[in-house]
């Protein structure tokens, strides 16, 4: 007999929803800001009484299970919408603004969504594709009619729902190929944040800002901070001016910025005259920091830093490299700065070899996962979701290896695995090499066809300052084995990169696939 899943427990209490973490933190500091944006500041009891009306309002014109995409830049809403469409039993069906409107559409078509929420900014263009999205039967404005609906909406809590109910429907960033629509449950997401505040050093009256866009499931890291009831602040989006501004302005104790972001920051012109006396951390993700960033940031910014490994299959971070490992790689062991951290509490990860038999430690091999973080599958993709998963475990297609204390390694995916004369050459030790020289301020390494090699080693290369492709290819011959020199060189103004800041390696695949 099988048994359903409820969202009560065995002596009868409620299993934690999504929508729990604001219920909580409102009990406990009702008054303590929730949400900082421009001049709004929002309570956790108005952001409580917000994600309430949210789930009633639209439980008037859609029906739980359904599809609620949102189409817009960062704004307070996010978080009303973030818990209360989950709240509804409603999956929340996130929308990279980024894209161009017919690919929008087809991720609306393609998530059978029957409510789309849109901001002033891009309703004409989503109205001219209309026929494009036949499941959609309502359309509101975020800036004037979905406003109207939620105000008129009760404060009273929604009916409860299923632990197991899709809460998050999350698009994939696409990095190596078509986007696919991960389900992400309040149980998945729940594991996720509680294990992230285990790891995380999150003090009381933490006050974070996060700095990317809230369309991407990196925006569970407000919801991390939100368990803690910690204030978070949000921008439309990233300008250095800004983020110095408000840092002092908000007294901003934690952040998150990708280590391009953190260099960017830290080549600004007179940082060293602003306020940064509250910041305490900053946590990093997408690729690895350079040590020479890494210290240059303790000793500008004088703040700590941490890091996270995750992605969207696993509904936040399963890996943590923490502030004294940080400390460590700073101090002189620097090779600690390959690593993506340790396994967390409540993740169980194997390093396993083609025949998915476990390898030994300082052997590589596919990264896979078993725990209540994993996501319940693809939307509509079922092939997909049987393809992902071997005998219960999740297939990363991180290529890794685990050393002696724990420490995971990121080898590489294992579609940017290169395999140049029968070798195979990992493009992030490449890429790793290429950050040491000096007048290379961002690079990526990728394979492209090969008459003879089947693929060749290409790096895409932003400069500093002037540099030929001969320095480069000579300085990467120093420091590798000849079959993993990059054999072209091509310089780029910046690298293309997704709203997480991955670099998307499809791109200049396709870019630069003819053969020089």
């Amino acid at each position: 007999m099988t048994v359903k899943s409820t969202s009560r427990g065995p002596y009868g209490e409620a299993s934690m929803l999504i929508n729990d973490i604001v219920e909580y933190a409102a009990r406990k500091h009702p008054e303590r800001a929730a949400v900082l944006f421009e001049h709004r500041e929002i309570t956790f009891a108005q952001l409580r009484d917000n994600v309430r009306r949210t789930a009633n309002a639209l439980l008037t014109v859609a029906e739980p299970g359904d599809r609620v995409a949102v189409l817009s830049g960062n704004r307070p809403e996010y978080f009303d919408l973030y818990y209360g469409v989950p709240a509804a039993g409603m999956a929340l069906t996130f929308l990279n603004h980024r894209l161009h409107p017919s690919e929008i559409a087809g991720l609306v078509d393609h998530a059978q969504a029957s409510v789309l929420l849109v901001s002033s900014e891009y309703v004409e263009a989503m109205a001219a594709l209309r026929d494009a999205m036949p499941s959609v039967k309502v359309v509101l404005n975020l800036d004037d009619d979905y406003l109207d609906l939620v105000g008129q909406a009760p404060a009273t809590e929604p009916p409860r729902v299923d632990e197991d109910s899709v809460a998050w429907l999350v698009y994939t960033s696409g990095t190596t190929g078509t986007p696919k629509g991960v389900m992400l449950s309040h149980r998945n997401l729940v594991t996720g944040v509680i294990s992230s505040v285990a790891h995380w050093e999150i003090p009381d009256a933490t006050r974070f800002l996060f700095c990317f866009p809230l369309c991407h499931v990196g925006g569970y890291t407000a919801v991390v901070y939100h368990l803690r009831a910690a204030t978070v602040g949000i921008v439309r989006s990233y300008d250095n001016d800004t983020f110095l501004r408000l840092v002092a302005d908000w007294k901003i104790t934690q952040t998150g910025l990708a280590p391009t972001m953190i260099a960017f920051l830290l080549s600004h012109r007179g940082i060293e005259k602003h306020d940064l006396g509250t910041l305490e951390a900053i946590g990093y993700g997408a690729s690895a920091i350079p040590a020479e960033v890494l210290r240059r940031g303790m000793d500008v910014l004088g703040c700590d830093f941490y890091q996270g490994m995750g992605m969207s299959e696993l509904g936040g971070n399963i890996l943590h490299f923490g502030i004294a490992e940080h400390r460590r790689a700073a101090a002189g062991e620097t090779h600690l700065l390959a690593a993506a951290g340790r396994v967390m509490d409540l993740a169980d990860v194997r390093v396993v070899d083609e025949d998915f038999r476990d390898v030994q430690d300082g052997e590589p091999g596919e990264m896979v996962v078993r725990c209540d973080q994993v996501m319940r599958g693809y939307w509509r993709e079922p092939e997909l979701t049987a393809a992902a998963f071997r005998d219960g475990w999740f297939r990363t297609g991180d290529v890794v290896r685990r050393d002696a204390e724990g420490m995971v390694y990121i080898v590489d995916r294992i579609k940017d695995m290169i395999i140049t004369g029968g070798e195979n050459v990992a493009s992030r030790e490449v890429e790793q090499v290429l950050y040491r020289h000096p007048a290379i301020a961002d690079a990526a390494v990728f394979g492209v066809p090969d008459p003879r090699w089947g693929e060749a080693v290409c790096a895409a290369v932003v400069a500093r300052e002037a540099l030929d492709a001969d320095d480069v290819i000579a300085f990467a011959r120093e420091h590798l084995g000849g079959y993993k020199v990059p054999r072209r060189i091509e310089f780029v103004g910046e690298l293309p990169r997704n709203v997480a800041g991955k670099v998307l390696k499809r791109d200049l695949r396709s870019r630069f696939k003819e053969v020089s």
